[in-house]
């Protein structure tokens, strides 16, 4: 166990508000804008909505991708969401009844994943090389199969006017209506997952080479970070875009964005974890972060005053999703099935 110091710790910090008997793998769980009704995908195909009313929460069952599930996104007004999975298609399901709205063709049988634009209701999917961008009438108006292998991740800038795509060979930035050709930030390597920073100069990627990579949005350039024991899979900006969470190691590594960025600068770390972590994340809009691991321990840090646990929750398994919304409330999805919903005191 590392030298931890609990001097900051609260015992009381987190309040359990339910816990959730969803019988499969956790895969990824969203919440909707309003911080009301959060959506499961399990690795089985299992769709599921929960409603939370005040601190009554209920969930249910309301469908399935065959062969298996991989995303869950929510449309920004929370009147839908969308899932995919390993049977071709996109499920977009209404956000209050559950009732599946329609079935489009990913183009690929393998569909990685889908997202909603942040300011609008296009809808971006990725199934095998494919990216498809999809209107409010639920038409393609935009797809490109300009990729060197399956896609891995992808992301919307932060004003929703382009895509960013992860796979071998670097990270592709698509900009419908205003671009030729898609941007290539190149390299020979496999991005894995790719987070943009809130101000936009970066598109940060973790990578199967245990580094994280920082790319300079306007100049294409980018920083390597190595020394990472294992491949990053987790990224997270706090909502300033200054720092980046990562992690691939035991350890929560906080890089700071700001000025001319991370090269150089020695990261802060931050010590709770007995094992690799498997999620990271910032408060959409507060100052704390959330971490947790294989150990199935869950911490939460307030980063920007110290590197001290202040909160502690011991898990059922280890988490496969982390979601916080806007009112503060952190939904965990574990291996075991379980949805861990829990509020800070007050």
């Amino acid at each position: 166990m590392p030298d931890i110091d609990y001097s900051f710790l609260d015992d009381d910090l987190l309040i359990e508000l339910s816990q959730l008997e969803l019988d499969d793998y956790i895969i990824e769980l969203a919440w909707s804008s309003n911080g009301e009704n959060l959506a499961a995908i399990t690795v089985e195909g299992k769709v599921f909505l929960v409603n939370k009313y005040a601190d009554i929460i209920k969930y249910k069952l309301i469908g399935q991708h065959d062969k298996g599930g991989n995303s869950v996104s929510w449309r920004s007004d929370g009147k839908e969401f969308a899932t995919v999975g390993h049977d071709g298609k996109i499920k977009i399901w209404d956000g209050i009844s559950g009732n599946e709205i329609i079935s489009l063709e990913a183009g690929d049988s393998w569909v990685s994943k889908a997202i909603y634009n942040p300011h609008s209701n296009w809808l971006a999917s990725a199934a095998g090389r494919q990216l498809r961008l999809w209107d409010t009438n639920r038409e393609v108006f935009y797809e490109s199969s300009d990729h060197s292998s399956t896609i891995a991740d992808l992301g919307w800038s932060p004003d929703g006017s382009g895509v960013a795509v992860a796979a071998y060979n670097g990270v592709t930035l698509h900009v419908p209506h205003k671009q030729k050709q898609p941007r290539k930030y190149s390299w020979k390597g496999s991005s894995l997952v790719l987070a943009w920073s809130p101000d936009a100069r970066y598109i940060a990627t973790g990578e199967q080479d245990s580094t994280v990579h920082f790319w300079h949005r306007a100049s294409g350039e980018d920083d390597r970070m190595y020394g990472f024991p294992t491949k990053v899979l987790e990224l997270s900006w706090n909502s300033t875009g200054r720092w980046l969470a990562t992690g691939g190691s035991s350890s929560v590594i906080l890089w700071d964005c700001s000025g001319k960025g991370p090269a150089g600068r020695k990261p802060r770390e931050y010590l709770a974890h007995s094992n690799k972590l498997t999620q990271v994340a910032f408060q959409p809009t507060g100052e704390l972060l959330a971490s947790t691991g294989k150990d199935a321990v869950l911490a939460i840090w307030d980063p920007m005053k110290h590197d001290k646990i202040i909160g502690r929750k011991i898990l059922s398994a280890p988490a496969s999703s982390l979601r916080w919304n806007k009112n503060a409330n952190l939904a965990i999805g574990q291996e075991d099935g379980r949805v861990a919903i829990f509020k800070l005191k007050s």
